[in-house]
């Protein structure tokens, strides 16, 4: 209500009708309490695109995580979204698996393939190295190589001595990955196709495996060398040469990002001065390499006008790693040579993810994969469970699952994106708050409730909730759809993960001081509406972020 004095005029809010109001919405509406209108024009968000040589570690599984909560946020703003991942089947790394492929055809792969083909590339990764700093004379720097090459040796004798064999009895590798990678870009090449894309299927295959088991969701696969067969990746280079922002050198190609901060404003908003470029990177973005094939800066501009004018999407949210942040800057520059807005192009950076004493790399084949991590993360959960009395073998199996996986997507999205991230277990397993399964138990308890209730009230008197627990938590449901809308718009979809987490805690202290079952009628009939309000809003969260709803725990 408002209130004229002094020459002011106050407002005042009527606490119990507003409560009133959020707790019926919430209720009234169930799954769609925080979701706005539909808008105009479809949004791509794209995501994890991890390289196809070994298998998703944790790190990939931050991606997919920011990635698939970011787009299930959007979905609620009203946006149409469709979320693509981009196979990057034909750079160099996957060139190196080709050709390591290629001398051991005679070997199937074992167990999940991700995995053996990870074996595989680092495995030759090895090779390539120690014969290098041999022919250099470093040979004392090889034995970091050496026991990377042993430790894979013990699990894989076979792989590596074959490999160790064939790859020897090669004049020069490195031309003849070169050739792979050039014969396989220009896609007239039977046999190169064939192997590139079999094994690059089976990864795949493998990766969908473990991000379906994430709860990560794709409409699409884009495959690097469709772009490039497709004509794509030429029409993004003619569009900047025909702009007169691209320059040949031999057979290699770049845009001259100096010359366009000269002489076009759009690109200095991007990147700055003339001189300020010169300082702080290389003037020359490189789209291809001296052989004439596609770097996979190339690929991008390809790409980014396939998104754009190929799919006619209103923007692209292209969530890449900080270590991406040059090119990514370089690629909307030459977006903006182009004459297409750069703000089309959104690059959703987050950092990286530390794991203490230990360093991750895929070329000695020293990482934690993501598979291993789920699975890390369940084992320590049903060690958990079965402390507990009152849960049959099969409960504990469901229930497992679908704590380990909250648990891991929570950690991995609670920090903000800008931040690296240390992992640990004592952290992402944490029971009493800020973490996943608190959460969930939240949930689970307000459910809980809600079943031992039976029926729930038609109606209710808001007036008579006035202890400060319930008045907490009923002003925290109603920031939901804020919360929902500040998480798109700030690219920090962290905050709907601390809003879960306090609105978890806020029912808890609710549910510990104040009795809903056994209150009198009236007051427990309006209690039960905001345990249900608050179940509805939490679930909504759940969901947003991609945590499984367990209904026991």
């Amino acid at each position: 209500r408002l209130r004229a004095k002094g020459g002011f005029i106050n407002l005042f809010l009527d606490r119990s009708a507003f409560m009133g109001e959020v707790i019926e919405t919430a209720r009234r509406l169930g799954e769609e309490f925080g979701r706005s209108e539909v808008r105009d024009g479809r949004i791509m968000v794209e995501h994890t695109s991890a390289n196809p040589c070994s298998p998703l570690h944790v790190g990939s599984g931050r991606n997919a995580v920011i990635g698939d909560s970011f787009a299930n946020m959007l979905e609620m703003l009203g946006h149409r979204v469709i979320r693509h991942y981009l196979v990057n089947d034909s750079g160099r790394q996957v060139s190196i698996l080709a050709y390591a492929r290629s001398r051991v055809q005679d070997l199937e792969p074992e167990g999940k393939p991700d995995h053996w083909y990870g074996r595989l590339y680092a495995a030759v990764n090895c090779l390539l190295e120690i014969a290098k700093l041999e022919r250099e004379g470093r040979e004392e720097e090889a034995q970091d190589w050496l026991d990377a090459l042993a430790d894979i040796e013990r699990d894989h004798p076979e792989l590596v001595s074959k490999l160790r064999k064939r790859v020897a009895e090669d004049e020069d590798p490195e031309q003849s990955i070169a050739d792979l990678n050039r014969r396989y870009q220009l896609g007239k090449d039977g046999v190169a196709k064939a192997l590139f894309r079999e094994m690059t299927r089976q990864i795949m295959e493998g990766f969908m495996k473990t991000l379906s088991r994430l709860g990560a969701r794709y409409d699409s696969q884009d495959w690097e060398t469709d772009l490039i067969w497709q004509g794509w990746v030429e029409k993004g280079a003619k569009r900047l040469q025909d702009a007169g922002y691209l320059v040949k050198e031999d057979r290699a190609v770049y845009v001259d990002m100096l010359k366009a901060a000269k002489e076009l404003e759009a690109v200095r908003n991007l990147l700055g001065s003339p001189e300020e470029i010169t300082k702080s990177m290389p003037p020359a973005f490189y789209l291809s390499r001296s052989d004439g094939t596609w770097l996979y800066t190339g690929t991008d501009v390809g790409y980014s006008l396939y998104k754009l004018e190929g799919l006619d999407v209103k923007k692209s949210y292209n969530v890449v790693g900080s270590d991406q942040n040059l090119p990514q800057l370089q690629l909307r520059a030459s977006l903006a040579i182009m004459g297409l807005r750069p703000e089309r192009l959104p690059h959703f950076s987050y950092g990286m993810v530390e794991l203490p004493a230990f360093k991750m790399s895929g070329r000695t084949g020293r990482y934690i994969s993501l598979d291993e991590t789920m699975g890390e993360a369940k084992g320590r959960v049903v060690q958990l469970l079965k402390e507990r009395e009152g849960l049959e073998e099969g409960e504990i199996e469901e229930i497992s699952e679908r704590v380990a996986i909250g648990a891991l997507r929570y950690a991995l999205i609670g920090v903000a994106p800008t931040k690296n991230l240390v992992f640990t277990w004592e952290r992402v397993l944490n029971l009493e708050e800020n973490s996943g399964p608190f959460i969930q138990y939240s949930y689970t308890r307000a459910r809980s409730i809600l079943k031992k209730a039976g029926s729930l009230p038609k109606e209710f008197d808001p007036s008579l909730l006035k202890e400060v627990e319930e008045i907490e938590l009923a002003y925290k449901v109603a920031e939901l759809p804020e919360i929902i809308r500040t998480s798109v718009e700030l690219m920090r979809p962290d905050i709907a993960a601390q809003f879960a987490n306090e609105l978890a805690a806020l029912f808890n202290r609710f549910y510990e001081r104040c009795r809903v079952l056994s209150a009198e009628q009236g007051l427990s009939w309006a209690r039960l509406a905001l345990v249900q309000a608050a179940s509805i809003a939490l679930g909504n969260s759940l969901r947003l972020l991609g945590i499984p709803r367990p209904e026991k725990m």
